[in-house]
């Protein structure tokens, strides 16, 4: 056991001359500078009933017309969302339905039977509405349109379908109740319904529809000639369903989009392509494919300066799918030509064995030339000469099989059979989400894309009944949101979107909403900053404190120019003669990013000025600007004040910033002044220092008194023009500092500096000679004895510790000096 002295002083040190404040601007989220709460009246068109379909149309004349279905009805709906007319396709039975009895065959009308209108679409060049409903047995009737008084109406309807139907063979059973998509083409003026259903062992076993069929009506307008089919084998038709979620046709090809399980024997569901030829009505060139989207955390961790840490998610059921050609930059970035067009995928990560999707969305880009590259790789691996064999897939729809892998592609081609075979693709490459993982806690119903200039612009509707207005890009680890907004109730949004010139239609329950392309409004972004750098498409200006378009301003708009925004500075006062280093907190300090080397070239010395009360400040280049906080809308300037004689003391003055950017190029500029109030300059005083004497060595904590010390930005202790290494302070009227060693036993002044300006204290620190141990008795003690020490000088320090030390622990205690050249005595503490 051994026993050590020496004077140990507890002191937190910071570097001398530096400020000790840590004090930040408060952090101004970004989202602080939107509001999504913002309510938008939106023009609407209540229905009868929840929307089933909706399609809209506008004649070669200009006239235009949206068609609503629900339950029993087709509404026939102005631009204006005036309603029109209404034709009724149910309940079958009864006298609501008018154009029942134009197909009804004996014992139709036994009893009453609902129709939900399961299909709604338009003939691609004639003036005709198709629709299809669950009653009659899936019918379908062709509406021709015409265009009276201006408005489109419906002039004739036609069943398409023939008496010669029969259970076990239904050529003109078209919708499934559990869901039916079609899409219709034309050759040589000719319609052809391409249709996919979703069907199980019930509907399969009486006027069955098929899962995929291409069917031509009939010129005589009463159903639909001998056509190609595939539908799910009967083993399967209870165990593996195929839900249709999209269908568009590009060039020579139609899709449909589904969500079915990975296998007839898998419990996982995964969303794949099917594509069929638009020229050879035929399933021989069916072909399937799957669609990858996925998010991937390492590609995150790689891009976040946070490194927060998400899991792989692979977004495997298809919501809603859209058809849409990109902006230049969006197909910059994804390596496409902006005349391509693109499948924009809505997709969700499902439950575990589930198709029922979490709220957790994504968005994936796939170029349908990429597609159909994906589908002629596939079907090379098949058909020609490979080590492995290949199945051809597709177990649900037809016999196992595998593919022949006979052909020489370097030879001649003779045989072509292998071509002529409904095939399943598997290998194909995955896509990205474009909001990398960022729409947890969304769940998206529906999507239309459309390029607005060079950017590219996605409306989303979600299971809340909100509409995301976001620009899709994949250059940027953040969502770009441009508008997020309710259409009133919290119902999902229908999957299906309407367009009529440069207005949306979204449903809701038994609402249709009316959008602008351009945005439903501004109103939601709150400063002038955030309101002039939304994208132009959105003609958005400032209107005194508001956000909106310049048809609903009363006052000055303008889209060219901001005014900068102070919300706050530090610190709050200064000594009169100091050269104070004041930070400015705000937004709108700047127009672009990037531009701090802008603050100090000669130009931009006129463009920033800061004034206190009656002093000017100067801005430092090097602390400015680029200190701003990530995710934070706030702003950052650092000026240094000019020495002056003339400002008054006491009285709060006002911190004003005035801007005018000389750049001025789009999509705007910073012009303007703003001010806060509270700034008060001060005299500091030193009163006192204590304790007036330390050992030459140093180490003593000294503390300086007085009124107003901590004022300003920094501080400095000098002991006879050696620095005296400044601690944190807790008190304006006292400062400490750690005294330096010193070379001899003399009085030095004390000085205090604030920003420069120096306040002497009233008298001196006096250095004294350094202690000296001579001996301690006894030499061997117990808990709670007491100890003589015996040394010279020990009054030298003030406040005197030792420590006893063994290889168990360290204490310490105080000590009780008994005449200074000689005798300590320690009680010892547990």
């Amino acid at each position: 056991m051994g026993l050590s002295f020496l004077v140990c002083l507890s002191l937190g040190f910071m570097l001398t001359g530096v400020s000790f404040s840590t004090w930040q601007c408060p952090r101004i989220p970004y989202n602080a500078t939107r509001d999504f709460t913002v309510k938008y009246e939106l023009p609407s068109f209540i229905t009868d009933g929840p929307i089933q379909n909706i399609v809209t149309y506008k004649d070669p004349s200009g006239a235009a017309a949206l068609f609503v279905a629900v339950r029993n009805k087709i509404y026939v709906v102005s631009p204006t969302l005036a309603n029109s007319s209404i034709i009724g396709t149910g309940p079958v039975g009864t006298d609501q339905c008018e154009i029942c009895a134009q197909c009804q065959e004996p014992g139709d009308g036994l009893k009453s039977e609902d129709t939900d209108n399961m299909v709604l679409v338009l003939d691609p060049s004639e003036p005709w509405l198709y629709s299809c409903g669950t009653s009659q047995h899936g019918r379908c009737f062709q509406h021709e349109l015409k265009i009276q008084d201006s408005l489109v109406v419906i002039s004739a309807t036609y069943c398409l379908y023939a008496a010669h139907n029969s259970p076990s063979e239904c050529p003109d059973c078209v919708a499934s109740p559990l869901g039916t998509r079609v899409l219709v083409t034309e050759i040589s003026r000719v319609p052809y319904f391409y249709i996919a259903s979703t069907i199980n062992s019930s509907i399969a076993a009486r006027y069955s529809p098929k899962s995929v069929s291409i069917r031509r009506p009939k010129a005589t307008l009463d159903g639909f000639s001998a056509f190609e089919s595939l539908t799910v084998l009967p083993e399967f038709q209870d165990s593996y369903p195929i839900d249709y979620v999209y269908s568009f046709s590009a060039q020579d090809f139609v899709y449909f989009l589904t969500v079915q399980k990975e296998s007839p024997t898998s419990r996982s569901y995964h969303t794949r392509l099917v594509r069929l030829s638009a020229e050879e009505h035929d399933m021989c060139q069916y072909r399937e494919l799957v669609l990858d989207c996925r998010f991937e955390s390492k590609r995150r961790r790689r891009r976040s300066s946070d490194r927060e840490h998400k899991r792989d998610v692979a977004f495997n059921v298809l919501q809603a799918a859209h058809v849409a050609r990109p902006g230049s930059k969006l197909a910059q970035e994804i390596n496409v030509n902006d005349t391509d067009l693109i499948l924009f995928g809505a997709f969700a990560e499902s439950e575990a064995e589930s198709s029922v999707p979490r709220w957790y969305s994504a968005v994936c880009a796939f170029p349908v030339h990429q597609i159909n590259q994906a589908i002629e790789d596939g079907m090379f691996k098949c058909c020609g000469i490979a080590q492995h064999e290949l199945l051809r897939g597709l177990s649900f729809f037809q016999a196992v099989e595998y593919c022949p892998h006979n052909v020489n592609l370097s030879s001649p081609v003779v045989d072509t059979s292998c071509w002529n075979k409904p095939t399943l693709v598997t290998t194909a490459p995955y896509k990205v989400d474009l909001f990398n993982g960022h729409m947890a806690g969304v769940l998206l119903t529906s999507i239309f894309v459309a390029a607005q200039g060079d950017v590219t612009v996605a409306h989303l509707g979600t299971a809340k009944g909100r509409i995301m207005q976001v620009v899709l890009q994949r250059s940027s680890s953040y969502t770009v949101t441009l508008a997020n907004f309710s259409l009133g109730e919290e119902l999902p949004v229908l999957q299906e979107v309407g367009l009529l010139g440069d207005s949306l239609f979204f449903a809701t329950g038994n609402k249709v909403s009316q959008v602008a392309v351009t945005g439903p409004g501004c109103r939601h972004f709150l400063t002038c900053q955030r309101c002039l750098q939304a994208e132009r498409f959105m003609r958005c200006g400032w209107c005194g404190s508001t956000c909106t378009w310049q048809e609903h301003c009363a006052a000055l708009w303008t889209e060219k120019s901001c005014p900068p925004v102070l919300t706050d500075f530090h610190p709050r006062s200064a000594p009169l003669h100091g050269r104070t280093r004041v930070t400015l907190c705000g937004m709108g300090f700047q127009s672009r990013p990037h531009f701090t080397a802008a603050v100090g070239s000669p130009v931009a010395r006129s463009t920033y000025r800061v004034t206190v009360g009656q002093r000017n400040c100067t801005v430092l280049p090097e602390e400015s600007l680029d200190r701003r906080p990530t995710k934070s809308a706030v702003h950052v300037l650092v000026c240094e004040l000019e020495l002056s004689s003339t400002q008054a003391v006491a009285v709060p003055v006002m911190v004003q910033l005035t801007i005018e950017e000389q750049t001025r190029d789009p999509p705007f500029y910073i012009s303007g002044s703003s001010s806060l109030s509270g700034f008060v300059f001060v005299v500091p005083n030193v009163t006192s220092i204590h304790p007036a004497y330390g050992p030459k060595a140093g180490g003593t904590q000294l503390s300086i008194r007085g009124q107003n010390l901590t004022v300003g930005s920094s501080w400095r202790v000098t002991l006879g023009g050696a620095e005296c290494p400044v601690a944190r302070q807790q008190s304006p009227s006292e400062i400490h500092c750690t005294s330096p060693a010193a070379s001899s036993v003399h009085a030095v002044p004390v000085t205090l500096w604030i920003d420069g300006q120096q306040f002497p204290a009233p008298e001196p620190f006096q250095y004294r000679p350094d202690p000296v141990l001579h001996d301690i008795s006894p030499n061997c003690t117990y808990e709670g004895s007491a100890l003589t020490i015996h040394g010279t000088n020990l009054d030298s320090v003030y406040y005197p510790r030792i420590q006893f030390v063994d290889a168990s622990m360290v204490m310490e205690a105080k000590v009780s000096v008994r005449g200074g050249a000689g005798l300590a005595s320690w009680a010892r503490a547990g």
